[in-house]
């Protein structure tokens, strides 16, 4: 289990106990659960964000690495039809002696 489920299960827990302190009027504790209920909260968010730039960032990755493969073909082909263009002409010239 990843760590964002496993802090979402927490913060299930969490939630729960406080209403289950509301129900049973245990209102002194309640502060001290919600502010580790907000805190995993923005721990949460930090993470989804992080994967965000991840995701992004990949994503940028694999279409320059997609970007530089075609201009390697290209270049590639060019330079395999220059060099048939040399093999055609060195075999005429070899021919003409």
């Amino acid at each position: 289990m990843d760590s964002t489920n496993s802090d979402l299960d927490l913060l299930e827990n969490l939630s729960k106990k406080i209403s289950d302190l509301i129900y049973q009027n245990k209102f002194n504790q309640i502060s001290e659960i919600d502010a580790q209920r907000k805190a995993l909260i923005k721990k949460i968010m930090e993470s989804v964000i992080e994967k965000k730039k991840v995701k992004e960032r990949i994503r940028k990755l694999v279409k320059n690495n997609i970007s530089m493969i075609e201009t390697s073909e290209k270049k590639l082909k060019i330079l395999s039809k220059n060099q048939n263009r040399f093999s055609k002409r060195l075999k005429a010239y070899s021919f003409n002696k």
